[in-house]
């Protein structure tokens, strides 16, 4: 019961905290979900590249979180303030420095080989990892750079109600496949892809989408969705299938690290990156298609 009552308190304590970021205005929101973006890519950081690697290169680490921060920064800037788009590639410098940085690491510099079946084969030293410093970048910086594009109205006035929406449409997908994948899945047993998420199935997978979709009609009724019912609901339709993938991806993740939460930072809940899952897939794709298809 205790777990219960800290988990349930956790949850509603960060979901009026990003409610209201987005609400009150955009520095908030840029606030909010800049140190919620840092804290998911030191957590993916730690996942894939372990924290040895960071007491030998300690300034990759910090590089990676600030070319995090300036494409968030340069996006949001672009989007509230219509800066030149060409600030974005600012964000090369700490980029590069990465690159650098990993010369002076002493153990990256030491190259052993042993014979394994007639074949010589290279022993691993550790920058093997490297390469998920840049992948930080583009799984968790990006998307959350990117919900910058869809906080202004044409005429640049902040309107958080699109995102608020987008977020909404998310956690109905999480509610409707607990509920039906909690009963129904439960009973007939069909796995949505048992390797990665045995307790993940199609039944869940529908119950997820009937209430992304329904919930995106009520926010279109209520006047919070400024879309075409059409719109809306192949927005529910976007989110629901992407957000589970989104879900899948990082369970498959974490299984290959063997981690069972990605931090530990919310009681009962795990981490930022276990609570934005979903939208680092599910966003990018819901925002292609409201820019590029949406009438």
């Amino acid at each position: 019961m205790k777990n219960f009552i800290i988990r349930t308190l956790s949850g509603l304590a960060f979901t009026i905290l990003v409610i209201g970021a987005i609400l009150y205005g955009p520095v908030a929101f840029a606030v909010v979900f800049g140190v919620i973006m840092v804290i998911a890519v030191y957590e993916y950081l730690d996942i894939t590249m372990g924290k040895s690697f960071f007491t030998d290169n300690i300034i990759a680490k910090a590089l990676t979180v600030v070319t995090a921060i300036s494409l968030f920064v340069n996006v949001f800037m672009i989007a509230a303030y219509g800066i030149d788009p060409l600030y974005v590639l600012f964000i090369m410098l700490p980029l590069i420095g990465i690159f650098i940085s990993n010369m002076y690491v002493k153990r990256f510099n030491e190259h052993r080989t042993v014979e394994v079946e007639g074949e010589l084969r290279r022993v691993p030293n550790g920058y093997e990892v490297f390469p998920f410093a840049l992948a930080s970048i583009v799984y968790v910086a990006l998307p959350f750079s990117l919900m910058s594009l869809v906080l202004f109205d044409k005429t640049g006035v902040y309107d958080g109600r699109l995102l608020l929406s987008m977020l909404v449409i998310l956690w109905c997908t999480d509610v409707g496949a607990y509920l039906l994948g909690s009963t129904l899945g439960q009973m007939f047993n069909h796995r949505l892809f048992k390797s990665i998420s045995p307790k993940k199935s199609w039944e869940g997978f529908f119950g997820g989408l009937i209430l992304a979709c329904t919930g995106a009609v009520v926010l279109r009724a209520v006047g919070l969705l400024e879309l075409s019912l059409c719109d809306a609901i192949v927005l529910g339709m976007i989110i629901c299938v992407f957000g589970v993938l989104g879900d899948l991806v990082e369970s498959q993740l974490k299984r290959n690290f063997g981690v069972k939460d990605s931090g530990s930072i919310m009681p009962g809940h795990g981490g930022m990156l276990d609570r934005f899952d979903g939208a680092l897939l599910a966003f990018p794709a819901a925002i292609i298609y409201l820019i590029f298809f949406a009438a």
